[in-house]
């Protein structure tokens, strides 16, 4: 056709999916000499015929020649009961591709591991961008995920999600609108479930899925999330995918391409969407998780699930006595944590503590651990075991590779924690470093501004 492409006629095709890879292109250059001349009706921001690839191939068994102008309706769209005409009509792509083919490899590996186990993990959502649309859609996602009983963290304000934040076994991750992974996305020494879910909403997400600093697509794949999806170019928000949808249908116990189309409003325009279309990431229920004999490395998050879901129906003691018996099976610092916390709703501070006494024996936190420790240090100097405290403190400020940000908070708590057990040389110190690091923090001009200003 006029645009150079082959068209394929099909009087039936039955494809459950079509799976691009390596070797297909990402996204087609606009190119405004093929606009059509009856395109002038359309709003000037939709006469373009730049898109993704896969959403051009999704539309080729249709019968009709369409324009690659602008977009056209997916019937698959928040649609329980597709009639098989439209069935036809369009094919649900899906793309296995990213930084290396062994990270490509490893998604495959990672997302049949997780129907077997279950998605083990806790869920972050992060709203504060732009629009409210796009908010309300992302609390909507983490609704969801709190109703499945996820140990779930809200992050509301204009601040993004960073190194300072828990993000411990992200088996669910929604946010935006950064343009570029960042911060503790960027870290390849974090620990990801396998299957994660990970998503963030910017119009220009998938520009790339081959970098591992560019955009989010690629950063998020090598990272070890299994599922994720974006655009090549500005979809605008009412036309790209809707993440509530796109969870609601996996909640479902759908696969991760039914998802994909089911929460895509438009075809022929900018979407892409990494991973398995066969994945099915809630194939095991919680029960079933509960009773599977082998422990893997994320099994105490399981335990966190139930304990919400017994929370849910307002049995503390249950939930409590669980976390106790599951502890001594398998201990971890997050559930640890979460003992101590339901103790302390009980008004039990001993038995907090003894829960919390599990870090005097962890010499080493793992980068994606030290929020959840700073923490468990925090509620110890709270009922008076400063000197445990004070420990964890110098273990965490001692730790490789600690953000900034994080450094920053460590070293201003711990300097307090350090003078109340009387080690002042060492609050002295750690009050000076974060002085000197919020100082190098600090663009010059802006310093001179400040002086000035005095």
């Amino acid at each position: 056709d006029a645009y150079g492409r082959e068209l394929l006629q099909a009087a039936l095709q039955r494809m459950s999916y079509l799976v691009t890879a390596r070797g297909v292109p990402l996204r087609i250059a606009h190119d405004p000499e093929l606009i059509e001349a009856d395109a002038v009706s359309l709003p000037e921001q939709f006469r373009v015929n730049g898109g993704s690839v896969d959403s051009e191939l999704a539309l080729l068994a249709a019968a009709d020649r369409l324009s690659m102008t602008a977009f056209l309706v997916n019937p698959y769209f928040e649609n329980k009961t597709t009639p098989q005409r439209e069935w036809l009509a369009g094919i649900r792509v899906s793309r296995l591709d990213g930084p290396s083919v062994a990270a490509v490899k490893r998604l495959i590996d990672r997302s049949l591991q997780a129907e077997e186990f279950g998605l083990q993990g806790r869920a972050y959502f992060d709203t504060g961008g732009p629009h409210e649309l796009g908010d309300t859609w992302i609390r909507a996602a983490g609704e969801l995920a709190q109703a499945a009983y996820f140990d779930t963290d809200f992050e509301s304000t204009k601040r993004k999600l960073d190194h300072r934040d828990r993000l411990d076994a992200p088996a669910i991750y929604m946010g935006w609108y950064a343009p570029r992974a960042y911060g503790p996305w960027r870290d390849s020494s974090w620990h990801v479930p396998p299957g994660a879910i990970g998503f963030h909403l910017h119009s220009f997400s998938a520009t790339s899925v081959r970098s591992v600093t560019k955009a989010w697509l690629g950063p998020l794949v090598q990272q070890g999330y299994c599922a994720t999806f974006g655009n090549v170019y500005e979809p605008y928000l009412q036309f790209t995918h809707r993440p509530d949808l796109f969870l609601e249908h996996l909640l479902a116990g759908g696969t991760f391409g039914e998802a994909i189309a089911y929460s895509t409003p438009r075809w022929s325009w900018m979407g892409v969407a990494i991973g398995d279309p066969l994945y099915r990431p809630f194939k095991l229920s919680l029960s079933d998780q509960l009773e599977l004999p082998q422990r893997t490395e994320f099994g105490s998050y399981v335990t966190l699930r139930e304990v919400r879901r017994l929370q849910s129906e307002g049995d503390t003691a249950a939930a409590l006595d669980f976390a106790r018996v599951e502890f001594m099976k398998q201990p971890s610092l997050a559930l640890a944590y979460e003992i101590a916390q339901l103790h302390e709703q009980r008004a039990e501070p001993e038995k907090a503590l003894s829960a919390l006494k599990l870090v005097r024996y962890l010499s080493i936190f793992p980068v994606d651990e030290r929020v959840v420790a700073q923490r468990v240090a925090d509620l110890l100097h709270r009922y008076g075991e400063s000197q445990l405290a004070y420990d964890v403190y110098a273990k965490l400020i001692g730790s490789q590779q600690n953000a900034k940000v994080l450094q920053l908070r460590l070293l201003e708590e711990g300097a307090k924690v350090a003078a109340t057990v009387g080690a002042l040389a060492e609050a002295s110190q750690w009050s000076l470093q974060a002085k000197q690091l919020k100082q190098a923090a600090t663009p010059k001009g802006s310093r001179n501004q400040a002086r000035s200003n005095k």
